[in-house]
């Protein structure tokens, strides 16, 4: 029995409550449990399964298995090492209609929406979610704690690093690199580089200083 526990109660964590149903609708041996939240929620009143409490003040049971419903990386990545330090073991949910490439590379926790596609050699780290429609080339490689949002595009070979968040309607040409910690503002075009904790936004992508 595999008893999954999503962290997180806001939009996104529902979005992985349906994403779960979806992945394992014939498995009799899998339900989810319930959300870890810190802070108010009314995800219970909605329909959802509980809140069973705190991060750091869970106690994890030995059919627990997890996945991050926090959207915002820098918080996905602090309260997934939370879990990991207590032992806490995490699955990739992966929508039955994405396309993957036998040679992609998977990390762990990571997730996988519809109609994606995969193609040769593809790399994805730990901790890495992908919206629906997300389309990526030969050899491209998406570092740990990503949040890469629906029609993203990402021409072969190119590199995104750890922590980064891609918004929707984003492309990368080929070879194109998104340092660790950047934005890339929804619609962009990347031709070159974006550097470390920088955000960027337009056609193509320039530097915003707010």
């Amino acid at each position: 029995m595999k008893n999954l526990v999503i962290i997180g109660a806001s939009g996104f964590a529902r979005e992985m409550y349906d994403l779960a149903l979806t992945c394992f609708a014939n498995d009799p041996n899998f339900k989810v449990k319930g959300f870890l939240s810190d802070g108010p929620s009314n995800i219970e009143a909605m329909g959802y399964p509980a809140v069973l409490g705190k991060v750091a003040e869970y106690e994890i049971q030995p059919a627990d298995v997890f996945f991050c419903g926090i959207g915002k990386v820098s918080d996905r990545k602090k309260t997934v090492e939370i879990i990991l330090s207590k032992g806490g073991k995490f699955i990739n949910l992966i929508h039955p209609t994405a396309v993957i490439s036998p040679s992609v590379k998977l990390g762990i926790g990571v997730g996988i929406k519809a109609f994606c596609v995969l193609a040769s050699d593809v790399t994805v780290e730990d901790f890495t979610f992908m919206q629906s429609s997300v389309i990526m080339g030969h050899d491209v490689h998406i570092g740990k704690f990503c949040q890469i949002n629906s029609f993203a595009f990402f021409a072969g070979y190119s590199r995104v690093h750890d922590l980064v968040s891609i918004n929707a309607g984003v492309k990368l040409i080929q070879k194109a690199v998104v340092e660790e910690g950047a934005i890339v503002g929804m619609g962009s075009v990347v031709l070159n580089k974006v550097k470390k904790g920088t955000t960027v936004f337009g056609i193509p992508a320039k530097r915003l200083d707010y």
